[in-house]
């Protein structure tokens, strides 16, 4: 059977307006307990890939906590290089965030034990699946996160590029347009899953100018809801069928489950139409015979078939 994963970049509000000298707030906190039974109902387990401050809500502790121990979701990881210790202050060349591949692979190490550490003190559980921030990835990362005993990431974007999003010394991040949506290996023990995405060429937007524009120079699709619609979602997964995938992998952040908690979804009503897009999403889904799992145990599927030997 065809498998179902979904994503949870686990952190702070609306961090697409924060700025370095600012708190961070985690009020979203109290909105994921109705996206976790969104999940349960449609038989998926998300994976909260947590942050810093999100490890230290309690709000966040008691309830993902309890629902990990139950076998209900899953606890990972997610680490922004800008405010996680040690902080190793960048000059400013271009603007952006730092992207955790503009450190040494020493700093890149300190950070991740860091969160892992915290992860474990806080949730009571060791993460083995991870996301970077900002999607940035190298081979000092992925040596960094072997040795700390994570068996999968799942920060590459098949078919998007990041080369337009500044960092604090680089002018952008990295460029996955060739990347396939399929998981391979990036170590022995440790497997990439990339988020399902792709730019597709289709009859798809609202007036003719963007429908013949997406037919002839294409869209990115990724199953986000904050940046795809319903539609946009179904004609990605048809075209992903296509390439005789045997999974898919869904993504949003839990601040876009709270009203005003990204630029995506400012009101009530915005989150309540985004309630009814993902619904009828995940019973299509269920109806085209997918069954949902965590990313650690589709991990494990891929390394006892030993592709990574």
């Amino acid at each position: 059977m065809k498998k179902f994963i979904i994503t949870v970049d686990t952190e702070g509000d609306n961090l697409w307006n924060w700025k370095l000298d600012q708190p961070i707030t985690i009020n979203n906190a109290k909105f994921i307990p109705r996206f976790q039974e969104l999940c349960e109902n449609y038989g998926f387990y998300p994976v909260y890939l947590t942050n810093l401050e999100m490890s230290q809500s309690k709000e966040f502790q008691k309830y993902i906590g309890r629902k990990a121990q139950e076998g209900k979701c899953e606890i990972g990881m997610h680490l922004h290089a800008w405010n996680t210790p040690p902080i190793v202050e960048k000059k400013q060349k271009y603007g952006g965030l730092p992207y955790i591949t503009e450190y040494s692979e020493q700093i890149i190490y300190e950070k991740h034990q860091y969160l892992k550490t915290k992860i474990e003190k806080y949730l009571d559980v060791s993460p083995k699946t991870y996301r970077a921030g900002r999607w940035a990835t190298n081979k000092e990362l992925f040596r960094v996160l072997d040795s700390l005993g994570f068996i999968a990431d799942c920060s590459v974007t098949p078919g998007i590029s990041w080369e337009n999003c500044s960092g604090a010394t680089v002018a952008g991040g990295n460029n996955y347009r060739s990347f396939l949506n399929k998981a391979y290996c990036l170590t022995d023990n440790m497997v990439e899953i990339p988020l399902t995405s792709k730019r597709i060429h289709c009859p798809y937007g609202k007036t003719v100018k963007s429908i013949v524009k997406n037919m002839l120079i294409g869209i990115d699709g990724n199953l986000r809801p904050a940046t795809s619609s319903l539609e946009l979602m179904m004609r990605l997964t048809t075209k992903i069928e296509s390439e005789e995938n045997d999974y898919l992998e869904f993504m949003l952040h839990s601040s876009e489950l709270m009203p005003g908690g990204s630029p995506y979804f400012r009101t009530e009503n915005d989150i309540e139409e985004m309630y009814k897009e993902m619904e009828a999403y995940f019973k299509w889904i269920v109806e085209k015979a997918y069954e949902g799992i965590m990313l650690k145990d589709y991990a494990r599927l891929v390394l006892a078939e030993e592709r990574c030997k």
